[in-house]
C-alpha cells in the first residue's frame, strides 16, 4: 500500500542481511503471468520468480528465507487500504471477472497516458507496484479502461430497446476477457500456489540429502 510518509519497500531483511527486491510494476505483472504458464513446472516457476524479484544476488540455501520473502512480497502485492471488494452480482459481469492485465494492457496504457500523462513503457523498471496500483485504482470513469469496465458491468436484460440491447451484447463480446483469469484472480492464484511453496521446500530438502 502506498504511503505518504514512508518509501515503498524495495528490500527484504533476513538474519540481519538486506536483499534488494525488484517490485517495479512490470516485474509484478510478469510474475503474475508466469504463474499462469502451464508449460512450466513449479520448480521452473520458482526459479524464474526468484530471478524476477532478486536478480543475480546470491541468496541463502534456506527454505525459510524464501517462505518469508514471498510471504512479504505477497502482502505488498495484495495489500488494499479499503479491504476486499464485494462481488457484484446483478445480471452483469461479476466484479472479479472485469479485467485482465494482459488482455487490457492497451486500455490501461492509454488510460494512464490520458489521465496522468504517464507513458508506462518509460516507467518499466522504475515505477513501484504500490505507485502503479494507487494510480490504477484512481483511474477516472471517463478513461478508456473504465469505460470498458462499465460496458462489462452493464446488464443487457435491463435494456428495453432491442437494438440498444444487441449493441451492448456486441460490445461485451468485443471487450470480453475471453475466459482468461482476471487481475484479481491472477493475484489470488499466483500468490496462494501451494505447488510453489512445496517446490521451495523440496528443492532444499533434496540439496541437504545430497550433501550428506
Amino acid at each position: 500500500m502506498l504511503s505518504l510518509t514512508h518509501s515503498s519497500p524495495d528490500e527484504f531483511i533476513y538474519k540481519d542481511k538486506s536483499y534488494k527486491v525488484d517490485l517495479a510494476f512490470d516485474t509484478v505483472l510478469l510474475y503474475l503471468q508466469l504463474q499462469q504458464d502451464e508449460k512450466l513446472s513449479p520448480f521452473e516457476k520458482w526459479l524464474q520468480s526468484c530471478k524476477l524479484f532478486f536478480g543475480s544476488q546470491k541468496l541463502p540455501s534456506d527454505p525459510k528465507f524464501y517462505e518469508s520473502a514471498f510471504r512479504q512480497i505477497q502482502a505488498i502485492i495484495t495489500d488494499n487500504p479499503y479491504g476486499t471488494e464485494e462481488i457484484e452480482k446483478d445480471g452483469g459481469v461479476e466484479a472479479t471477472k472485469q479485467f485482465d492485465y494482459v488482455r487490457d494492457a492497451g486500455a490501461i496504457y492509454a488510460s494512464f497516458f490520458e489521465q496522468y500523462h504517464i507513458d508506462l513503457n518509460k516507467e518499466r523498471g522504475k515505477m513501484h507496484w504500490d505507485t502503479f496500483k494507487a494510480l490504477f485504482d484512481g483511474l477516472g470513469p471517463k478513461t478508456y479502461f473504465q469505460r470498458i469496465l462499465q460496458i462489462r458491468r452493464e446488464d443487457p436484460t435491463k435494456i428495453d430497446d432491442p437494438k440498444a440491447r444487441q449493441e451492448l451484447y456486441d460490445s461485451q463480446n468485443y471487450y470480453a476477457v475471453d475466459g482468461a483469469k482476471t487481475g484479481q484472480e491472477r493475484t489470488a492464484q499466483a500468490l496462494n500456489n501451494s505447488a510453489l511453496g512445496s517446490a521451495f521446500k523440496s528443492l532444499f530438502e533434496d540439496a541437504e540429502k545430497g550433501g550428506n
